[in-house]
């Protein structure tokens, strides 16, 4: 999964001796500078997903020429056609996330990004709409989603579980909260276990184990020179969010130097890389968020009770179910403090940013040098790197 989503959130901020060890790409988009490449320059944010999109793509091309010869091998088939597809939207979602403005379903023609639906690198694909990206994204989840085992046996493969959940976050970022609940329903029926924190061992240096229960699909941001970094700390603001009773702190941070520092120790890839996958408490959150946007304010509040239950202190009470202005208070809220440092919160403010009540400026007070993001900004869509301009010409984002 890419991170520049990362270094441009509010999540963490740097330290002076990280910043001096950044490429020039990476210290540019965490101070959200209008240049951000070097001439001639590619970027991983935007290769790595499209190399998934080309895998996918080797795959479905290979099985338009396959045919099966008993019912076992034409399952087969169709569960690696699904499984590629599935992939294929993984890797287009990562780009449009980074790489295109804010989707406003009021407005036509945003530019979204280049869609490939074949594996020969010599076809030239302009930019599709946002509207059409997206279409080709949801259709890829659903398309054979059935052929997908209902869980996997590894959840580093895809499932209906996974696809479901993706769906859920897909359509979250279209603002179409409907289709997100529903989703996020079909997600959480599959299974919606969660860790209770409680039962949990806080003195580990790195408290989840790989695989656990939440994971409905592993993945892992790229690696880097601020993955584990002791000065890659996280933002205080943040700190001052938690209660007496929450335990998210204690399995979350980790004191570094001085009293404010701290350094995020909860990746639930059981060690210091940086989840970049699904989990339960990502869907809970997706479905308390759509319920309380499309009428299903019981649910959202039933979800939110059952992720609290399991993230504070015995002793702990649920006191009353909220609505309305309340209630959306409370799950983005919730989202800010259960989903930091997993690659979500970009794609968040992208989106609340829509909304007067909940767009967010952002800065960088913490460093020396002052910056500033304000709400739709078109700093928030990357330059497509030079690189992929000379190779493929197409209209460069205006920053």
């Amino acid at each position: 999964v890419p991170m520049g989503g990362f270094v441009s959130s509010d999540d963490a901020y740097f330290g002076s001796g990280l910043l001096a060890r950044l490429t020039f790409n990476q210290e540019a988009i965490y101070f959200w500078r209008k240049e951000i490449y070097l001439p001639d320059e590619n970027d991983a944010n935007w290769s790595y997903p499209y190399q998934k999109v080309f895998y996918a793509n080797v795959v479905l091309d290979g099985l338009e020429s396959f045919s099966p010869k008993s019912e076992t091998e034409r399952q087969r088939m169709l569960e690696l056609q699904a499984s590629a597809r599935f992939y294929r939207a993984m890797g287009h979602f990562e780009v449009l996330m980074l790489f295109a403005e804010p989707f406003d379903p009021s407005i036509e023609g945003q530019l979204g990004i280049p869609i490939r639906l074949s594996s020969d690198i010599n076809v030239k694909a302009g930019r599709a709409t946002m509207k059409e990206s997206f279409a080709q994204i949801v259709s890829d989840l659903k398309e054979g989603m059935d052929n997908l085992p209902v869980k996997a046996d590894i959840p580093s493969r895809p499932s209906q579980w996974a696809a479901h959940a993706m769906l859920g976050r897909v359509y979250l970022t279209m603002h179409a909260f409907g289709e997100s609940f529903e989703a996020s329903s079909r997600a959480l029926a599959i299974d919606d276990e969660l860790m209770d924190y409680n039962e949990l061992d806080s003195s580990l240096n790195y408290p989840f184990e790989l695989m656990h229960p939440e994971t409905v699909f592993y993945g892992r941001q790229l690696t880097s020179t601020f993955t584990g970094n002791a000065e890659s700390y996280v933002n205080p603001e943040l700190l001052g969010l938690y209660d007496s009773l929450d335990l998210r702190p204690f399995f979350f941070f980790k004191q570094s130097s001085g009293p404010e520092r701290f350094i995020f120790r909860g990746n639930y890839t059981g060690d210091f890389y940086q989840f970049g996958g699904i989990a339960t408490d990502e869907v809970l959150l997706n479905l308390a968020e759509a319920g309380a946007r499309s009428g299903h304010e019981a649910e959202a509040n039933e979800a939110l009770k059952y992720l609290l239950e399991n993230r504070m202190a015995e002793g702990y009470q649920w006191e009353e179910d909220v609505t309305g202005e309340e209630l959306m208070e409370l799950v983005l809220l919730e989202r800010r403090k259960e989903l930091l440092f997993r690659d979500i919160r970009w794609m968040d403010l992208k989106r609340h940013n829509l909304y007067p009540a909940y767009e967010t400026t952002l800065t960088r007070e913490f460093n020396e040098e002052d910056a500033v993001l304000l709400p739709n900004s078109p700093r928030y869509a990357f330059e497509i790197p030079p690189l992929e301009m000379q190779l493929n010409p197409m209209i460069q984002n205006d920053r």
